[in-house]
């Protein structure tokens, strides 16, 4: 059963998407933007540039599990406030930087606030507040990175424009002025307000609903048994272990991506700045219809099954990428590429709620990104030194999309780990 008031699950959706697009917009998708005009202004290297990025993906895969705990029990809103905060002065002051040191020691310090001020927290708390309907709740939130990143070319033109520096100013002021009243609204759990997850009431006719195999049934039910484990049983399952393999191909395709598509259309196919963020503006849109679409498919479909597919998606679209021979093939690479990788993103949140639980979500996905951080870490930096060394990105680009591919068929053994009675929570509100 279902009051006729709209779910306020909904609103933390809405809130997460603003602050989602936000983070896409000027720090996820943003950098890679930001990067030919660094090199220019700093006059470093590839291979230092893309150190910046790797480390500090490694920081916040370092923090990754002290931040999941924090959130776990203290909620999102208060963490996303400190970490908000830290976000818009870490771009003020990235404004003011003239030294790579600098860069480096700014962007340790906006990762943190990432990880505690953005999507973790945001991810967390809709990972809480829905069950059945997690899959398009979390494919709503992070269709905001993919609306942030089509930003791209807005950011572009604003550094032509003005310049890096004052560009960077604007994102500091957006972080502050948009991001504190979207994090006031943030609540952890639906319990918290005497809601259960999806809107749901207590209706003790109706049939329990149940979540197995890494899918969640069709049933209105409000009683709802859900596997919950700890963070010690999670890592004794082996499904924890091949996600974690899998999640490190992924998080390698992600960060060599974000950051050096750019200026690989720059430097190797001889576009300009604006066209090139242009095209690369599509990637994340076109990865919205992914995002949104696998995240409705994995409400009624096995998500096990669906996200193996797409890793091999995204193997084949980075590599696309690695071949292209000119601009006009770039929506081949698009289509392939963006499409799998939005689908992914939603998905690897959602199999790991519907594995271990919404009680210790924000530990358990932070010990994930934890065991992750030599893809995280190193990706960046490889593929920068491929360059230096050879002068291209493409092989660099081959080696990762194998990575990702090895990741393809470590999902395959990722099953849901067996349901007891002692895993087993029955939600209620209060």
């Amino acid at each position: 059963m279902r009051t006729g008031r709209v779910f306020y699950g909904w609103y933390i959706v809405i809130g997460g998407m603003i602050v989602a697009l936000l983070q896409g917009a000027f720090y996820v998708y943003g950098f890679s933007v930001f990067y030919v005009p660094l090199v220019q202004s700093l006059g470093s290297s590839r291979a230092a540039l893309g150190g910046v990025i790797g480390l500090s993906r490694l920081e916040g895969g370092l923090i990754a599990p002290v931040a999941g705990w924090l959130i776990d029990q203290y909620g999102p809103r208060r963490l996303m406030f400190f970490g908000l905060g830290v976000m818009g002065l870490g771009f003020f002051v990235f404004s003011q930087i003239n030294a790579l040191w600098q860069l480096y020691a700014i962007f340790l310090v906006m990762s943190l606030g990432a990880s505690l001020g953005s999507s973790r927290p945001v991810t967390v708390a809709v990972a809480n507040w829905f069950i059945r309907r997690r899959g398009l709740a979390t494919g709503l939130l992070y269709a905001g990175f993919g609306l942030g990143g089509s930003f791209s070319f807005a950011l572009a033109w604003c550094i032509d424009q003005f310049g890096w520096q004052t560009s960077a100013m604007i994102g500091g002021v957006l972080f502050i002025v948009i991001g504190y009243p979207v994090a006031f609204m943030m609540r952890h759990r639906p319990e918290d307000m005497g809601l259960l997850p999806d809107g749901d009431t207590i209706d003790e006719s109706a049939n329990d609903g149940m979540i197995e195999s890494g899918t969640v049934s069709e049933s209105s039910t409000s009683v709802i048994n859900e596997v919950e484990m700890t963070p010690r049983q999670a890592m004794s399952t082996l499904a924890f272990w091949m996600l974690a393999l899998a999640y490190a191909a992924w998080a390698s395709v992600v960060t060599v991506v974000t950051v050096y598509q750019i200026p690989f259309l720059q430097e190797e196919v001889g576009v300009s700045l604006t066209t090139a963020a242009g095209v690369a503006s599509f990637f994340p849109f076109l990865s919205i219809i992914g995002r949104v679409g696998f995240g409705i498919t994995a409400d009624k479909v096995n998500v096990r099954y669906i996200l193996p597919v797409l890793f091999l998606g995204q193997a084949v679209g980075l590599s696309l990428l690695a071949i292209l021979p000119s601009i006009s093939w770039a929506p081949l690479y698009l289509v392939v590429f963006s499409l799998s990788y939005g689908g992914s993103i939603p998905l690897r949140t959602v199999i790991v709620a519907n594995f271990y639980g919404r009680k210790n979500f924000g530990t358990i996905s932070g010990l994930l990104q934890f065991v992750d951080l030599p893809g995280t870490a190193l990706a960046p930096f490889f593929v920068g030194w491929v360059f230096d060394s050879v002068g291209s990105y493409r092989p660099g680009f081959f080696i990762i999309a194998a990575m990702t591919l090895l990741g393809a068929f470590a999902l395959i053994f990722a099953r849901a780990p067996k349901i007891t009675s002692q895993h087993t929570t029955r939600g209620r509100a209060g």
